[in-house]
């Protein structure tokens, strides 16, 4: 029987060679090492049980990985070759979720989450992730705090010296994943989150350079998350809900001892405003677990910094802008890439511009009834880029 095609011969030669380089590309075999006819034909689950079934035990780990790794990319580089034109679909996530995203930066490929979406993906394996921002500033105090009161007269720290106004401040917050939602189910998680907030009077030669004030916050976090992905519109959209039991305290004896615990909510939202920039609103409500009267080292910290807290951040490419506002406070934030890192051009994940102005009560645990501004300029880590 005589075969004759219409294509050129030039394309039957491209696919004959496309075959043999395929097939040349695959691992080879050892003996008794014949692939079952499923594996073959790309069944993934059909190649992994054969792996583990023929290479079993800890003397053959080596071979079972190797195994694993190459069978799958096997079956589909000959289903390509096989196939011509139409190459078999990839085995992996949705192109919509996070784990995609994930996959997609790893090649080079653009990658379509929103900052907040970055920071809420579950890492692939055990690492940590920012929480809040981390930062590390000179400061500037219009009114620096000498003598910190209290709701409790046993917590009213007595005047000892005037503290410089000029200070360094700094602060980092990370996270780790706890329970992915692979055991959870529901795209749900827990995560651990700590963050910390210092004040070092570093100019302060006299008074051997005081850590006038360190606040330490640790977390224990549930959350939730609202499918796997954002839609590709404008808008506001529930991104995830947290529920966390929140500790923070100073670490400090009486007088200057200073802590509270609470019960913390934060509603995550997002709006796309374009291909690289979005604006996220985070709201967090929190109640307190109150204390005995006479152990209350801050009886009334709530009346100073309210009930919860709203913080609305806006990224612009390499850009930052975030303001965070409290019933008697608000902070504003902005960092951009310092340009100098890469020949004058932004560097994607380097250190960043940063600059702070606090205006309020509150702005740690120690002067929670001091009311001051506070500017200051710095270096941060990128958050959410």
């Amino acid at each position: 029987m005589y075969f004759y095609d219409h294509r050129p011969r030039t394309a039957w030669i491209a696919w004959v060679a496309a075959a043999v380089m395929s097939l040349a590309a695959l691992p080879a075999l050892g003996q008794g090492d014949t692939l079952p006819g499923s594996c073959a034909g790309g069944e993934l689950a059909a190649c992994v049980q054969w792996c583990a079934e023929h290479h079993a035990g800890d003397a053959q780990r080596e071979q079972r990985h190797a195994c694993f790794d190459a069978a799958p990319d096997k079956t589909h580089r000959l289903d390509a070759a096989m196939a011509g034109p139409a190459a078999a679909p990839a085995i992996g996530p949705s192109p919509e979720s996070p784990a995609a995203a994930v996959a997609a930066t790893a090649t080079g490929a653009a990658d379509t989450r929103t900052p907040l979406e970055r920071l809420w993906t579950e890492p692939d394996g055990v690492g940590f992730l920012p929480y809040h921002q981390s930062y590390l500033l000179l400061t500037q105090t219009s009114v620096p705090d000498n003598a910190p009161q209290s709701g409790n007269p046993a917590n009213v720290v007595p005047y000892s010296y005037d503290l410089q106004h000029t200070e360094i401040k700094f602060a980092f917050s990370l996270k780790a994943m706890v329970a992915s939602s692979s055991m959870l189910q529901h795209h749900n998680s827990i995560w651990f989150t700590y963050t910390q907030q210092s004040h070092w009077q570093a100019l302060d030669a006299v008074h051997s350079r005081p850590f006038i004030e360190s606040d330490y916050q640790p977390e224990l976090v549930f959350s939730h998350r609202f499918g796997e992905a954002l839609e590709a519109r404008r808008g506001f959209q529930p991104l995830y809900f947290n529920l966390s039991l929140t500790h923070q305290s100073n670490g400090q004896s009486d007088p200057r001892s200073r802590s509270w615990n609470r019960i913390t909510g934060q509603l995550g939202l997002v709006d796309r405003l374009g291909d690289d920039h979005s604006l996220a609103l985070l709201i967090r409500p929190w109640y307190r677990i109150h204390e005995p009267v006479q152990s209350d080292n801050n009886p009334d910290i709530g009346h100073y910094l309210g009930y919860g807290e709203i913080e609305a951040i806006y990224w612009n490419g390499d850009n930052m802008l975030s303001l965070l506002a409290r019933i008697r406070s608000a902070q504003l934030d902005f960092s951009t890439p310092l340009l100098f890192l890469n020949e004058g051009k932004p560097k994607k994940n380097a250190l960043q511009f940063h600059v702070q102005l606090f205006s309020g009560y509150g702005e740690s645990l120690i002067d929670y009834r001091q009311r001051h501004t506070t500017f200051g300029l710095g270096v941060s880590v990128p958050y959410g880029l």
